[in-house]
């Protein structure tokens, strides 16, 4: 899978593109965005996409780039002066060793004497100790420095750093944009793509090993089925967790947006999202047993049946 880093191609999230460039060549341009979406839509993407322009000294909206331009090879590399990165991992905690780091580089004076950029990948994943130094930095930011921080899940962050930022949502992407994803990296389009949801990160992990069977016998649970012979089959697989992590989130969130159109059940729904997410992230962050996780996202999942 190409990183996104190195991918000169965004698809999709055109009216987002057109959004930032007119904010970015106006008199009134936020320090600070929030990327938000789901997972795999190219939130990261999107933000080197944006940070190549802005070194490139563009004014003309032009944002498409050679892999032959030194700028891109720079940045692919990760050899670019006035760009860092923080996070990109998702089964790491973002400590405050990390922003202690980020600081010392906003201490400095522009290696390129332009705009600095700044990208924290999976935002969410900052503890309270790194998130409050951040929101220092926020609140008295660098002059020409830019923050992008990428999360699925923006209520993660705290108040004070979703108020010091402008909050740009990328939606899933359209069923053309998804085929091109996949096929600019090089992978043939499977029969159960529309299982993608919007989402090419989640095709392509779809894609991988027991992929689809495990996609197929979730749905069940999520039907109202018993978990108990899911757990026995993927219970104990590291790489399975991922994704069923990931297809849990997803089916929560999508239950508690049908749950508020509707009104009808928002309550019930909101407790078991909060519950199963909060469960999740005490499992990434604090190294809790995955079976034991599931088993009781799974308990809660089935209360809420009931």
């Amino acid at each position: 899978m190409v990183a996104p880093r190195e991918n000169l191609t965004l698809f999709g999230h055109e009216e987002e593109k057109a959004f930032f460039l007119n904010a970015f060549h106006s008199s009134r341009f936020p320090h600070a965005w929030i990327l938000g979406g789901s997972f795999g839509i190219g939130k990261a993407t999107f933000a080197f996409h944006m940070a190549r322009y802005i070194f490139s000294g563009r004014q003309d909206g032009n944002t498409h780039f050679s892999d032959q331009d030194s700028l891109c090879r720079r940045i692919a590399v990760q050899s670019h002066g006035d760009l860092w990165t923080v996070g990109g991992d998702k089964e790491s905690e973002i400590g405050v060793d990390s922003i202690r780091a980020l600081n010392s580089f906003l201490n400095q004076t522009s290696a390129e004497g332009g705009w600095r950029v700044v990208i924290i990948d999976g935002a969410e994943g900052l503890n309270r100790n790194a998130a409050n130094a951040l929101l220092k930095r926020l609140e008295e930011p660098p002059l020409k420095t830019l923050f992008f921080l990428t999360t699925a899940i923006p209520g993660r962050l705290l108040p004070t750093i979703r108020s010091r930022c402008q909050l740009l949502s990328l939606k899933p992407l359209g069923e053309g944009d998804v085929k091109k994803v996949l096929q600019s990296q090089g992978r043939e389009l499977p029969d159960f793509w529309l299982l993608a949801e919007g989402s090419p990160g989640r095709l392509m992990r779809l894609m991988e090993g027991e992929g689809p069977q495990v996609y197929a016998d979730l749905q069940k649970i999520f039907e109202g089925g018993s978990p108990t012979d899911f757990m026995n089959t993927y219970a104990g697989e590291d790489n399975s967790y991922d994704l069923i992590e990931d297809l849990c989130r997803s089916f929560l969130y999508k239950n508690l947006m049908e749950k508020l159109k509707m009104q009808t059940g928002v309550d019930q729904a909101l407790t078991v999202y909060e519950k199963i997410d909060h469960l999740f992230d005490q499992c990434r962050f604090a190294q809790l047993d995955k079976r034991a996780t599931l088993s009781c996202a799974f308990a809660n999942l089935r209360n809420g049946h009931q």
